[in-house]
C-alpha cells in the first residue's frame, strides 16, 4: 500500500501520514492537493512525499492509517523542488507546514468540510418549537431557516463555532426537527473555461495549403476542395469565421467573438453541414493580469563599461548553474535594470527560468514595462493587486511552463518555477519584503534561499543596500559589484540643506521655506518638472484642541487620527476608523480643534497657493488606489502634463522621469526619531532614493532638503551621497548595542482584549525563556508595551530576544510553542516574528 506524508492546512507542527485513496491504484504525485480526514472533519492537505507505512513498535500499538478521501486536482500545484523550501520556512519561522504551503499558493483554492442545516418534515410541521426558543428563536439565521427550510454552509459554519449553539443544534437533530448534513466546501477559484470554435483536421489540412490572403479567397478555395454548396446563412458564417481565424494566425476562435460577428452563429453551428467543418470545444481561458499592456520601452544602445564589468561576473555563474550571492551596489540612475535584463536574457537562452522580486506593486509596474518589452508573453506577474482569479491563472501559466519570467512582490518568491536559472531582488534594502502578519517571512531572505536550493545565482540590487547585506559583502559572504556612475555620465544632483529652525519664511502659515518656494517657481518658468516628497499621506498628522491640548485619537487604536480634508474625515491609518471633522473636543467640549502636522494633501494644497498656474498632481495610496490609476498618473508625468508631482514613498524609488530636475524633501525628520533601531537606516535610504529622482535626463538635478536637524549624520551623509560613510558610522553603533548583523532578533508579540491577561501571558513566557537561556546564548528584553500599545481594540505587548547563538534560541522557541497551552491564556494571541523589521 502506498502511504503519503501530507501537510494539512491546520495548526499542526508536523505532517501526517495517510494511505492510498480508495479506487486509486497509481501512486499520487508530490504537490497534489488532496482532501483528508482530521478528527471529525475533512480538510485540505498537500502531498510532500511517498513514504513507507509506519511500523508498529510493540504489540500494544494500535493505529490505523486513514486513506486520502479525494484528489482535488488532476495535476500538482507546485513542483517537488519546492518541498525543501517549504520545510525550511516552517522550521525557521516556527509556522505550521500546511499553513506555509497555503500561504505560498494562490488564495481561494483550499477545500474543507462543512455543514448545512435542513428542516425535516417534522421540523416544518412544528416550526413553533424552534421559533419559540428564548435564545435563538428571533435571530436572523433562525428566521432564514424557518422561511427557506435550509441554512447554507457559510452561515452554518459561523453557528458551528459556538459550542453552546452547536450542542443545541445537535439536540434539535436528535429530536428530529432538523438534520445537519456534511458537505464539501470547495475553493472559490477554479480554472475559467470558454467555448471556442476550431476547424476539423480535414479542413485544417486544406487551409494549410491555401494561398488566399483574405477570407473570401480562402472560403472559395475551401468549398472547391470539399465540393460544397452551402446556403446563404452557412456561407456568411464560414466567411466571418475565416476572417477572425486568419486575423488570429489560425488560433481557435472564441464562440463569443463569432456570435458578436454573426448573431445567428449559435444556431447555424448546430447544422450538420457546418458541423463537418467546424467543431466546438472548451478550452482554458487565462485572465489578463495587466488590465492594460505596459508601455513599450526603448532598448538602450551600447552598455556602459560598468555594466559590462558587472555582467562579466554574473553571466558565468548563470551559465555554470552555481549558487552565488551578488550584491549590486549601484547609484541611482546607473542602469541596474539593464543589467537585470541582460542577465535574464542569458538565463532564458539556456532554457532556464527567472524570478524577479520588487518590494511593492508600484515598482512591479515599472519593471513590468521593461521586461514585457523584452520578453513579451513569457512574462507572468504575481502581486496582491491581482484578483484571486488572475493570480490563480498566472500560477497555472508558470506551473505549465508557458511563463518563464516572473515579476512580483514578496509572495512571488513562491512562484512554481522549474529549472530556475537566476533570481533578482531589486531594491533589496526595502522593509516591504517583510510580511508582518500570519507567516512573518522575509521575501528577500527567501529569495537567497530559493537560489541556493536551485543552484543558481541571486543578484541583490540597491543604491542603498541594507546594512546587513553590505556587512555580508564587507566580510566576503556576498560578492560586491559596484556601479559608481550614472548612465551617459549624468552628474549626481547637488543637495542643499535648509534649516527650518533658522530660516525665515515669508508666509508662516506654509511649510515651505522661501528657498524651496523660489526654486519651484524658477523650475516652472524653465518648463521643467519638480517632485515634492513628504512621508505621510493626508492633510494633517493630528488634530489638537487649542484650549486644553487634547489630541483626537482613534477609539480602537490609541493613535492620533489623520485629517483628510478632501474626504472631510479624520481617519485612523491602522484600522480605518473615521470621524467627521466638525466634532467637539472630547476633553473640554469646545470646538476649537485645529489641524497640525504635515501630509501630502496639505503640501499639494500649499503648492497650489504658491504656484496657482502650475499643473499639480498627488501620488499616494489615496489618489492611486488601483494599478490603472497609478499607471495613468505616471503616464501624465512622462507626457509632461504635470509640472509638480507631490507624493509619499510611492515617488521615492524606481521611477525614471528625465524632465524632473528639482526634488524637494518637505520635511526630512519624520522617521528619524522613531523608537526603532533601524530608524536612521530607513531615513538615509529614503532621502538617498528620493534624491536620485532628480537629474536623470540631459539637465543636471537639484535637491532641497528641509529639516529641523541639519547636523544629524543621516542628513549630512545623504547630502554627500556618501553611503559608505553612513554605513561605517551606523555599523559601529550596531556592534556596540549588539543589534543585527551582530545578533539575530526574535520578537514575541502578545495581543488580546484584556490588558491584564496580555501582560500576565507575556510575563509567563518571558520567565519561561529566562530560566532556559544563558546570557552568552541570548538577551531577553521586556516584556513591555508595544509602541502602538492598542490596535483594533487589542492590547499589545512584546518581548524581544537578541540571539547570539541562533540555533539555541530557535530551539527555545520550539519549546515555547510546545508549552503554548499552559503558558498562554486562551484570550491572548501569541505570534513569533523572526528577524522583525517593524518593531512598532
Amino acid at each position: 500500500m502506498h502511504c503519503y506524508e501530507v501537510a494539512v492546512v491546520a495548526p499542526l507542527a508536523t505532517p501526517l501520514t495517510y494511505g492510498q485513496p480508495v479506487g486509486h491504484e497509481e501512486p499520487l504525485q508530490i504537490g497534489l492537493r488532496v482532501l483528508v480526514p482530521l478528527g471529525g472533519r475533512l480538510i485540505t492537505g498537500f502531498i510532500l512525499e511517498i513514504v513507507d507505512p509506519p511500523e508498529k513498535t510493540s504489540d500494544r500499538d494500535s493505529f490505523t492509517i486513514r486513506p486520502i478521501v479525494d484528489c482535488l486536482d488532476q495535476e500538482p500545484l507546485f513542483p517537488p523542488g519546492l518541498v525543501p523550501l517549504y520545510r525550511w520556512i516552517a522550521d525557521y519561522y516556527h509556522y505550521p507546514l500546511g499553513e506555509v504551503i497555503r500561504t505560498a499558493l494562490p488564495g481561494g483554492i483550499t477545500a474543507t468540510s462543512g455543514h448545512v442545516l435542513r428542516l425535516t418534515r417534522q421540523g416544518k410541521k412544528d416550526k413553533s418549537l424552534l421559533a419559540g426558543d428564548d435564545r435563538y428563536g428571533k435571530s436572523g439565521w433562525m428566521r432564514e431557516l424557518l422561511a427557506t427550510g435550509r441554512l447554507p454552509a457559510p452561515k452554518t459554519a459561523r453557528l458551528w463555532r459556538k459550542p453552546a449553539l452547536q450542542r443545541q443544534l445537535k439536540k434539535w437533530e436528535g429530536q428530529g426537527l432538523l438534520v445537519v448534513e456534511d458537505v464539501l466546501i470547495r475553493g472559490r477559484n477554479q480554472a475559467r473555461l470558454e467555448k471556442v470554435i476550431v476547424v476539423t483536421p480535414k479542413v485544417d489540412a486544406i487551409l494549410r495549403t491555401c494561398d488566399g490572403r483574405n477570407a473570401e479567397d480562402v472560403y472559395a478555395h475551401l468549398t472547391r476542395q470539399l465540393d460544397l454548396s452551402p446556403g446563404k446563412a452557412e456561407q456568411t458564417l464560414l466567411t466571418r469565421f475565416l476572417k477572425i481565424y486568419l486575423a488570429g494566425g489560425g488560433r481557435p476562435v472564441s464562440k463569443r467573438d463569432l456570435v458578436r460577428a454573426y448573431g445567428n452563429a449559435g444556431k447555424i453551428l448546430k447544422r450538420p453541414f457546418v458541423a463537418g467543418i467546424l467543431s466546438e470545444e472548451r478550452r482554458r481561458l487565462y485572465r489578463d493580469p495587466f488590465g492594460e499592456q505596459p508601455p513599450p520601452m526603448e532598448q538602450p544602445g551600447a552598455l556602459t563599461d560598468e555594466q559590462e564589468a558587472v555582467l562579466s561576473q554574473i553571466l558565468p555563474a548563470v551559465e555554470a548553474g552555481t549558487f552565488a550571492r551578488f550584491l549590486l551596489f549601484g547609484v541611482t540612475g546607473c542602469g541596474k535594470t539593464e543589467v537585470y535584463l541582460q542577465a535574464a536574457q542569458q538565463a532564458l537562452a539556456l532554457d532556464k527560468t527567472v524570478l524577479v522580486l520588487v518590494p511593492e506593486i508600484a515598482l512591479s509596474s515599472q519593471l513590468e514595462a521593461h521586461f514585457y518589452s523584452r520578453f513579451g508573453d513569457t512574462l507572468a506577474v504575481l502581486h496582491s493587486g491581482l484578483s484571486s482569479g488572475q493570480r490563480f491563472d498566472e500560477w497555472q501559466r508558470i506551473l505549465s511552463g508557458r511563463a518563464r519570467v516572473v515579476i512580483g512582490a514578496r509572495s512571488a518568491v513562491f512562484a512554481p518555477l522549474s529549472n530556475l536559472g537566476l533570481v533578482i531582488v531589486d531594491e533589496e534594502h526595502e522593509s516591504s519584503y517583510k510580511q508582518d502578519s500570519g507567516l512573518c517571512y522575509n521575501g528577500r531572505d527567501l529569495a537567497v534561499l530559493r537560489a541556493k536550493f536551485s543552484s543558481c545565482p541571486v543578484v541583490l540590487g540597491s543604491a542603498t543596500p541594507s546594512l546587513t547585506s553590505f556587512y555580508h559583502a564587507d566580510t566576503g559572504r556576498y560578492r560586491l559589484l559596484t556601479m559608481k556612475k550614472r548612465v551617459a555620465d549624468q552628474r549626481m544632483p547637488e543637495v542643499e540643506i535648509v534649516d527650518l529652525r533658522a530660516v525665515k519664511r515669508s508666509r508662516q502659515d506654509l511649510f515651505f521655506s522661501d528657498r524651496l518656494a523660489q526654486a519651484l517657481k524658477d523650475n516652472l518658468a524653465r518648463g521643467e518638472q519638480s517632485l515634492l516628497f513628504v512621508n505621510r499621506r493626508g492633510y494633517a498628522a493630528f488634530m489638537l484642541c487649542r484650549d486644553c491640548g487634547h489630541v483626537i485619537r482613534c477609539r480602537h487604536c490609541r493613535v492620533s487620527m489623520t485629517l483628510h480634508r478632501g474626504a472631510g474625515q479624520l481617519v485612523c491609518h491602522y484600522c480605518g476608523y473615521t470621524l467627521p471633522t466638525n466634532i467637539l473636543c472630547p476633553g473640554c467640549r469646545t470646538g476649537k480643534i485645529v489641524p497640525l502636522g504635515l501630509g501630502s494633501e496639505r503640501v499639494e494644497n500649499e503648492v497650489g497657493q504658491i504656484l496657482p498656474q502650475a499643473r499639480i498632481a498627488r501620488l499616494d495610496s489615496d489618489t492611486a488606489g488601483s494599478r490603472k490609476e497609478y499607471l495613468a498618473l505616471l503616464a501624465r508625468v512622462r507626457s509632461r502634463d504635470i509640472d509638480i508631482l507631490v507624493g509619499t514613498q510611492m515617488i521615492a524609488k524606481g521611477l525614471h522621469f528625465p524632465h524632473v530636475t528639482l526634488v524637494g524633501v518637505v520635511w526630512a525628520d519624520s522617521g528619524l526619531n522613531m523608537p526603532d533601531y533601524k530608524a536612521a537606516e530607513r531615513t538615509f535610504s529614503l532621502l538617498s532614493q528620493v534624491t536620485g529622482r532628480a537629474g536623470r535626463g540631459r539637465r543636471s538635478g537639484r535637491v532641497i532638503i528641509q529639516t529641523h536637524q541639519p547636523g544629524h549624520y543621516v542628513v549630512s551623509f545623504a547630502r554627500e551621497h556618501d553611503y559608505r560613510g553612513f554605513y561605517h558610522q551606523e555599523i559601529a553603533g550596531r556592534h556596540e548595542l549588539g543589534y543585527p548583523p551582530f545578533s539575530r532578533l526574535i520578537n514575541f508579540r502578545f495581543s488580546g482584549p484584556v490588558e491584564n491577561l496580555v501582560l500576565e501571558t507575556a510575563a509567563r513566557v518571558a520567565s519561561f525563556c529566562r530560566d532556559r537561556l544563558a546570557s552568552k546564548e541570548g538577551e531577553i528584553l521586556g516584556p513591555a508595551p508595544a509602541p502602538l500599545a492598542l490596535l483594533r481594540d487589542r492590547y499589545r505587548y512584546q518581548m524581544l530576544i537578541k540571539a547570539f547563538i541562533p540555533a539555541t534560541v530557535h530551539q527555545l522557541c520550539g519549546r515555547v510553542l510546545a508549552e503554548r497551552s499552559s503558558l498562554c491564556s486562551r484570550q491572548v494571541r501569541m505570534t513569533i516574528d523572526v528577524d522583525p523589521e517593524n518593531m512598532m
